[in-house]
């Protein structure tokens, strides 16, 4: 998912449109795939009583900082300049998005396809 930031690294950068395409291309590609894998582990991992409370705090969690961002940016565009806010929003969302790679348990998810 760390890729899906580098568009807006790009952007802070001054890419051409051909490069943020591509990295919009990428980052569509990676976070399908991301997609996947996460319904897949919840489905397999959540008991099915609650499922539909999880996925409604998921949900929850991941568009509070929607707003916050949006308010936010053009303060901080006035103050530090737009190039600097897109590359380090960049730069926070890539390392934000591999933090959970440091939970020991987390890459070793195993789908038991077996536990019916």
């Amino acid at each position: 998912m760390s890729l899906g930031a580098l568009r807006l690294i790009l952007l802070g950068v001054g890419a051409n449109t051909l490069l943020l395409a591509a990295a919009a291309f990428v980052a569509g590609v990676v976070s399908e795939f991301f997609t996947v894998v996460w319904e897949t582990v919840n489905n397999t991992h959540i008991p099915e009583r609650l499922l539909s409370r999880v996925g409604a705090r998921d949900e929850f969690w991941s568009s509070v900082p929607v707003p916050v961002g949006q308010l936010s940016t053009p303060f901080l565009a006035a103050f530090f300049g737009t190039a600097a806010v897109a590359v380090t929003g960049g730069g926070v969302a890539a390392v934000a998005m591999l933090v959970p790679l440091l939970v020991p348990s987390l890459p070793k998810i195993e789908i038991n396809r077996n536990s019916d």
